[in-house]
């Protein structure tokens, strides 16, 4: 399910954005045993990668960037002193890798509108996937392209493809394109 993210770009400006394609997983139980705590979460995660846990209760238990120190069936561990009775709550999510993807944006004044008032893509074409195991996809447009958009609401969503072809919706939402004044 794509996320819904709405923007604004700056006609006859450069125009930036990043989108990060992260795998969720819920959390049903937390243990800590004031050397390591175990998550246990419906999950594909592997020992290594990066997680950010939020929304649970106690709060103690929510980490930015943690290392998952090891996983096992439906837990993963990860080392921190943090103790306490779980209470509810919590997401666990980590990057995904995208080595080997393809990700390509496009523009319209209407979904259903056949012709792109921009049109990016990887390849070259203004977006690039630089590091692909932290997930992140940036995108870039030039000022000469952003001033070609003539102001108002627009429709966006960016798709990414695997190497197998699969096409994910990484997100979609309204872009506002607001007049340029100063030429």
């Amino acid at each position: 399910m794509a996320v819904v993210y709405n923007t604004v770009i700056n006609q006859g400006a450069n125009w930036f954005i990043n989108f990060q394609y992260k795998q969720p997983a819920t959390i049903t139980n937390i243990t800590g045993n004031g050397t390591t705590v175990t998550f246990t979460a419906d999950n594909n995660f592997f020992g290594g990668q990066t997680v950010n846990i939020s929304g649970v209760l106690p709060s103690q238990y929510n980490f930015q960037a943690a290392t998952i120190a090891g996983v096992s069936g439906s837990n993963f561990t990860v080392t921190n002193p943090a103790t306490g009775i779980y209470i509810s709550g919590g997401i666990a999510t980590v990057p995904v890798n995208l080595t080997g993807y393809t990700a390509a944006l496009q523009i319209r004044s209407l979904p259903e509108d056949p012709v792109a008032v921009l049109s990016l893509a990887t390849g070259g074409n203004g977006i690039t996937i630089p590091t692909p195991t932290n997930g992140t996809v940036e995108v870039a447009a030039s000022a000469a392209q952003t001033r070609a958009i003539i102001p108002g609401t627009y429709y966006y969503d960016i798709e990414i493809t695997s190497q197998g072809g699969i096409v994910y919706r990484l997100a979609q939402g309204q872009v506002v394109v607001s007049a340029e004044v100063t030429r």
